[in-house]
Formats: structure tokens, sequence, C-alpha cells
């Protein structure tokens, strides 16, 4: 792609193809021809590399971008509008030229997650039938089709067959390398992007003090998800503290594009006190920034600043994010109640990852933040206690409600009462504790509520099958076939007698299902209905 009238972005493994040369090596020192296909009538160019902009793919599959430099300026654009953007949950689209297709497919794809050696790529999944990611698609744009933004670049696609490309085309599976990934191997890229670092500048502030290794482990668990928590709050006292330089840390060794280069700290094989690349969304230190600020910031990582936009941030939160300095913020209470209490609410039913740090240990603000936590924890029961009521005559045996909310309020009130008389030290513990409580009777009230619900979704789904079978008989004659009756009505009794056993109910229904298809096509091959 042409990021301007002059350098063009694409992977090494292409430019290796295009010169035999050896991967493994130096950048070539000779030329490439680049046939300019999207601007028709503009004569093939020959290319250099960049020096400093050659990154080989590796053994493992890390690297492989490449930035040329063309002998002669384009005469116009379009020019590829790359930024920083959410690398998951998009539609994009790609545009390539598979062998034999002289002009080019387009393909769509949903981004899936981080995936590969470092988690350096994003796996792309096709969501249409037709031409898919294949062999000649590599360098490609992958384009929002929201914003129509470059988010990344086609760099692979599953195969079938030697496992290197060979063989015939798979599963449309592909992954793209992102933009943030780009710019750790290609800095110089940089002017060409839009969007900010999903890590803020306040992160980035040079320090001395080495990181709390204690508080590091906690937080690289936390990302790591190795811990079942949705909210983890830090205190970090002095921007110079251990436990703050452990929060920076975190936030800038898991960025793919802020990370040293040849850094590996933060991948599930090393070291355990960092999390993994690309487990944090987005990092915002929010010091001295109003709540619109923040807001938009959010907002702007999502996918832009507009009003539309800000809407889709509350539809679609990152799912770990760290929220920095919230006591230091210009309006913390407003910040509280308008960007961090939604985005907690939603914590642990989209399972989100969340960091809160406060500077000092900022009572009242996080007492706030409790209460609302528990107040959402009582309606997370109450609906669990509702699912359970609606599937408990219906299936054996369903989970039982916690009740932790009462008792938690109850400590909350001892919390309210002992700011005027206890020790700062000893308030803070309980304070602390309380909040890790909280967090873990939120999750098990959440969990349970899935679990119901989709006990119920089961249940009215095989009840569904079972009728829409039947009326397949009916409408072939076989109501009242001797050979189907005794199958009906053991899936019958069994998911309406009262408290089923689901899995028995599902292999009676099963049973019945096969036996219709059967008949069906049995009367078929004699010409019968």
């Amino acid at each position: 792609m042409a990021l301007d009238d002059r350098h063009i972005l694409t992977c090494a493994h292409v430019v290796g193809a295009a010169t035999e040369t050896d991967l493994a090596g130096a950048a070539p020192p000779w030329p490439v021809d680049v046939d300019l296909v999207g601007q028709p009538g503009t004569p093939t160019v020959p290319a250099r590399v960049v020096p400093g902009c050659w990154a080989p793919p590796t053994d493992d599959g890390r690297g492989d971008v490449a930035l040329l430099k063309l002998a002669a300026p384009l005469p116009h654009g379009p020019f590829a509008p790359l930024r920083r953007l959410r690398p998951w949950g998009r539609r994009v689209v790609v545009c390539g030229f598979p062998e034999a297709l002289e002009h080019g497919a387009f393909v769509r794809a949903r981004l899936a997650g981080p995936a590969g050696a470092g988690r350096e790529r994003v796996q792309m999944d096709p969501v249409t039938i037709g031409p898919q990611v294949s062999p000649g698609f590599s360098g490609a744009a992958v384009v929002d089709e929201i914003t129509g933004h470059v988010v990344g670049m086609v760099v692979s696609t599953y195969r079938d067959g030697d496992g290197n490309g060979a063989g015939v085309a798979g599963t449309g599976l592909s992954w793209m390398i992102p933009v943030e990934t780009i710019l750790h191997y290609l800095p110089r890229v940089r002017d060409h992007v839009s969007g900010e670092p999903s890590v803020d500048v306040g992160f980035l502030l040079p320090h001395h003090t080495p990181a709390d290794p204690s508080t590091a482990r906690r937080i690289a668990d936390f990302f790591g998800q190795r811990v079942p928590a949705n909210v983890l709050v830090i205190v970090t006292v002095h921007p110079q503290s251990g436990t703050a330089a452990a929060v920076r840390q975190a936030a800038v060794l898991s960025n793919r594009e802020l990370r040293p280069s040849g850094d590996r700290a933060g991948e599930p094989d090393e070291a355990p006190a960092v999390p993994p690349v690309g487990s944090i969304d987005l990092a915002v230190d929010t010091a001295g920034k109003s709540t619109g600020e923040v807001s938009r910031r959010i907002a702007d990582w999502t996918g832009g600043a507009d009003d539309a936009s800000l809407d889709r941030a509350a539809e679609t939160p990152p799912r770990a994010l760290i929220i920095n300095n919230i006591d230091e913020a210009t309006e913390p209470e407003t910040l509280l109640a308008e960007v961090v209490l939604p985005l907690v609410d939603q914590a642990p039913a989209r399972d989100l990852r969340m960091l809160l740090t406060f500077r000092s240990e900022s009572v009242p603000l996080r007492i706030a933040l409790l209460a609302s936590r528990i107040a959402t924890l009582q309606s997370t029961e109450d609906a669990a206690r509702r699912a359970y009521r609606a599937v408990a005559p219906l299936v054996a045996d369903p989970p039982q409600v916690p009740a932790r909310a009462t008792r938690l309020r109850v400590r909350l009130t001892a919390l309210r009462a002992a700011t005027a008389t206890a020790g700062p030290e000893s308030l803070a513990a309980r304070l602390a504790s309380t909040e890790r409580a909280t967090d873990r009777a939120s999750r098990e009230a959440e969990s349970v509520r899935q679990q119901l619900v989709a006990l119920e979704e089961r249940w009215s789904e095989l009840r569904g099958r079972l009728d829409g079978f039947l009326a397949m008989a009916v409408r072939h004659g076989l109501s009242e076939d001797s050979a189907l009756s005794p199958f009906h009505r053991r899936a019958y009794q069994l998911l309406t007698a009262g408290r089923c056993d689901l899995l028995a109910a599902d292999a009676a229904v099963r049973r019945y299902t096969n036996a219709v298809l059967h008949r069906v096509e049995a009367q078929r091959e004699r010409g019968v209905g």
C-alpha cells in the first residue's frame, strides 16, 4: 500500500519472493519493480528497501514488514490512511490479487483477536462465502468498514497442505499485522499514522525507581487472566513509587508498539511479572484531564470521536483497560460517575479487566465506587433469582443463587462509619478487602445468572426441536406412526415431567429427530409424500 507519493508498505516476504532474496539475511540491495494497480495508467516503478526499514519474518512468525522508497514519485493518491484502532471485533474488507484474478477480489472478514508468536498478529475470520484471503493478498491493506481507516496489513493465510502456503485453500482463516505491530518494527511509518497510541504519554515519563515486584506480579496475573477478577484497585501513593512504576511497566511492556525492540517479556513463556503482549487494550492517564477528554480518548480508540463513536464506545468498551490516577483528574467525582462506573458495571457480564489506580487512598471516591458495585451486585443477584425461578421447575439441579450483596452492604455501612474514627492504615486494609470481596461476588453472581439463562435456553431449544420435528412428521402423515410414537413420547415426558435431566432429554430428542428423518427419507425413496 502507498503511504505517500514515495513510500510503499508491504510484507518482507513479498519483497523476498520478488527478488529471490534469502529472508534470513539483510534487505536486498537491488531494486524491486512495483506495479501500481491502484493507479491505472501509471507505469511500473522500481523501488528499494529504505535503510533500517526491513524486518524479515522470523522462524516463529514475527516481523515480516518492509518499507520501500520509489525511484520516482507517484503523480497522485489515494494513499493508505493508517490509524491505530481497536484490533478486534471489527468488520474489515481487503482487496488482493490471487493468481488468475487479474483485477483482484474483495474479501470481507472480522477481526477475532491476538494470535501468533508474541501475539503480534490478529486473526481474521471470514464472514462471506466466495473468494477468501489466499496467496496474492499479502501486503494488502485491511480497511475498517465503518471508518475507512487502514487498521493493518494482510500477512498470511491458513492453507491445507504442507503448512508453508502450499496445498489447496483451507478455511479462509487469515492473519493481519496490526498498525501497532508495524510501528514497532518500522517507527519511521509513524508520521503516516493517525490516532493516539493505546498507551497515554503519562505512562512513558522517565522514572528511576524499579517496579515493585509484588505489584508487578499482581498486575501480570490480573491481565494474564491467571486470577479470577474483573476489577483491580491499586493505590500508587507517589509517581516515583515502585507501585506506580509497576503500573507503567505493565502498560508499556505489554504494548505492541512501545515495548522495546527484541523484548520478549510479557510472552507466556517469559517473565511472569509482565502482562502478555496485547493483553491491555488501552491505558489512560486521567491526571489533569476532564471527564469529556477521557470519554473522547476511549471513543477515539474505538473508532473516532464523533457522537456516533461515543455511543459505540459504550457498546464496545475495551476488554482490558487501565484508568490511571483517577483522583488526579480535574473532575474525579464526575469521571467516576460518568465513565468509570458504567464500565465497571459491565465488567462481570462482559468479563472486562479493569485496573483502576488512585494516587492517594481516596477513601470517599472508592467508597462511592464500592457502593455502586454493591448495588449492581444486588441487581445481578435479583436477576439470577428470577432466572432460577423460571428454570427450577424445568431442569434438574440448577445452580443455587449466592446471596452476598446484603452482607457486603453491612460491611459498606461499617466502612462509612469508620471513616471518622479508624486509623488510615486500618481503614485502607478494610476497604481493599471489601473491594476484593465485592469483585469476587460480582463474578460469581453473574456466572450463576448466565448458567441459569443458558439452562432455560437449552430446555427451550430442545422443546422447540421436538415440536418442530413433530410438525414435520404430521406433514408427512407420520403422526400416528407406531415406530415414531415411542421416541416422541419418551422425549416429551423427559422435557415436561419437571426437573428434567437435560443430557437425557437431549439424547431422547436426537433419537426422535433421527427417526423422523429416516422415515421421511424412506418415503421419498418409495416416492410417497
